[in-house]
Formats: structure tokens, sequence, C-alpha cells
């Protein structure tokens, strides 16, 4: 992959990656800065012995395609990783050479910065300056499973959750100014030898202790000439369902113990469609919730009832009884989904 020679002649021929988040789509330019790498990850295919064309880009020339892409409107962000082609603090300055010439230049757009493992503490405090979402991939819950799949990538703790500890520290340290507004970010492959329970707790623990705002879950795809390459591939109806778990973590204050009972003998979750629901339908003895005197978030656990409803509810209910006809008002033709679950 020539990352640079890619947009040289022809910019609508860039791939634009439809990024989505509550319910909208936000197209943005994701690449990667250099796909020259060092070490030998065994699922990669930029790894250091993989033989494939591999490319840098010129940053001043990245920084104008971004610019024009952005100008032109076909992207409303940039998405900036990278192999690793030097020490970790050389390629993030790099990367950060190219986020401070693009907001010296007058874009506006949403920037999220992936960074190396190792990275230092001081370079994650000037990025924050510039971009609006950082984080490093964690790429595993399980320590033994990273040392196996990427024996040279450093330690596990303290160039990978140290990083993630140190982004965290900045998010909690500037936010307030307005600074990395979309907060911290990870990744990990779903479906090299982990199971569902590790990836909930880890994510439980980065979301909860560290503040994290978003973990992604990439599902494992084998890389053909990769060590990896005959390992099965993760299905994607497992990551849907992760997704759904992390969501009912992040904005609906789901505790492992809620996801118990939705896990089956082998610490994978079961099979639904809706995992909210299917708690529900579970552990129905919680039901009826009293909407006028249940706490935020036994309510937002009724099938139905999401966050801002939830919040609704609360503040209706500060003046007025929450009666049959009022959530009527507040949900609409809805409130069939949730009557047989809530009492007033």
């Amino acid at each position: 992959m020539n990352l640079s020679r890619m947009a040289e002649w022809d910019i609508d021929s860039i791939n634009i990656f439809r990024a989505k988040g509550r319910g909208k789509i936000y197209p943005e330019f994701k690449t990667l800065l250099s796909s020259i790498c060092r070490n030998e990850c065994r699922y990669c295919i930029f790894r250091k012995y993989c033989h494939i064309y591999r490319g840098k880009w010129n940053k001043d020339k990245l920084i104008s395609i971004t610019l024009k892409l952005w100008n032109k409107g076909k992207i409303k962000g940039l998405f900036l990783s990278s192999s690793i082609y030097n020490d970790p603090e050389k390629v993030v300055e790099d990367q950060l050479e190219v986020v401070r010439g693009l907001r010296k230049r007058g874009f506006e757009g949403f920037i999220h910065l992936r960074i190396m493992p190792g990275t230092p503490k001081w370079i994650i405090y000037e990025a924050i300056k510039y971009v609006d979402r950082i984080g490093v991939n964690i790429e595993t819950p399980d320590p033994s499973i990273f040392y196996s799949i990427a024996p040279d990538k450093g330690s596990y703790r303290n160039d990978i959750l140290k990083v993630l500890e140190y982004c965290s520290l900045a998010w909690k340290d500037y936010r307030s100014m307005g600074l990395l507004k979309n907060g911290v970010s990870t990744q990990m492959i779903v479906g090299i030898g982990e199971n569902d329970l590790q990836i909930l707790e880890t994510t439980f623990r980065l979301v909860r202790e560290m503040g994290l705002r978003r973990v992604y879950y990439s599902p494992f795809r084998p890389v053909p000439g990769t060590p990896m390459e005959k390992n099965n591939p993760c299905p994607k109806t497992r990551v849907k369902l992760l997704y759904q778990a992390f969501y009912l973590i992040r904005d609906y204050g789901f505790t492992i113990k809620d996801f118990n009972r939705l896990l089956n003998e082998d610490k994978m979750l079961i099979t639904a469609r809706n995992l909210k629901k299917k708690y529900a339908e579970i552990n129905r003895y919680i039901f009826p919730i009293n909407l006028n005197n249940e706490k935020y978030y036994n309510i937002v656990k009724v099938p139905g009832i999401g966050p801002s409803i939830a919040r609704e509810i609360l503040y209706r209910r500060r003046y007025e009884k929450i009666t049959p006809k009022i959530l009527e008002e507040i949900m609409g033709r809805n409130i069939k989904k949730v009557l047989k679950y809530v009492d007033f």
C-alpha cells in the first residue's frame, strides 16, 4: 500500500470510511501515517516480515490531501494511526506534526489520533491540544494472549494500560477547557482465544475507572502470509453482541453481575437480538419498575426506555406524578413497549 501515491493523481479515488455514532454517519479519512513496521505482530499484514509493498506519507502531502477533502465536504474528520517504523516517541511526534499542521491551516474537522504503545506522557498532553479523541489499541483483555500475538510490542501493563491511563488523566485534567471533547478510546481484536466475560470485565474497568468513551471491537480476520492465517475468523454476530453490551455498560449502568445470566457456560454472551430485552425476560422478577420512586439506573433497564427518556421521567416527576398519560406524553406510541414492565 503506497499511502502517498494513492492520492497523488485523483483525490476522488480515496476511500472514505463512514464512521457511525449516535445514529449518525460521519465520513472520515482513515489512514496510517506509515505502513512500514518493525514489529512482528502475528495477525497483521504489516508485520515486519510480510512481503508487501509499503509506504509512508509525506506529512505536508497528507495535510494538503486532508484539507482538500474537508474543503470539498467529502469528510468531516481524520482518523490517523500508524505502523511502528521508529521508536514510539518519534512516530507520535510525526503524527503530531500532521495534526498540528492541519489546525494551523484552518482544519476544524474531527481528529481521532491513535497513538503508539509506550508513548510518553508529555506527548499525550501535547497531543490533546489538537485532537478530539485519542487512544492506543489494547488488542486483547488477556496479557498472555497479548504477548503471544504481539511478542515485541512492549509491556501490556507499562506500554498499553499505562498509556491509556495517561490519556484518561489528560482528558480528566483538561476536558473542562474543551480539550479532547470526545474522550479516550481503545480497540480489542475479538476471536483470538479470549471469552466474552474477559472482554466485558476489561471493558467495564476501562469505562468505569478510566472513563473511556469508546471501546471498539474488531473481529479477527486471518491474513494470508501471517502466522495466524489458519485461525478461524470471528463471527460478526459476536461483535454485534459485544457492542450492545458496551452501550449497556457505558450508558445504562450495567455491571458485570447484570451480565451473569446473559452468559453461557463457556462465558460467552448468549444469542439474542436485543440483550437488554433478553435481560428483562430472564430477570422478570425485578419488574415492574415504579416510575415514581425508582432510581435512574433501574428505570433505564426497562425495555424501550433509553437514557434520554429516563432523564425526562426523572425531571417530570419532580413536579408531578408520572401516570400512564404523562408517560404517553413523553414516549408517544412507543409507550406500548414498556407498559408491562412499569408501574405508577
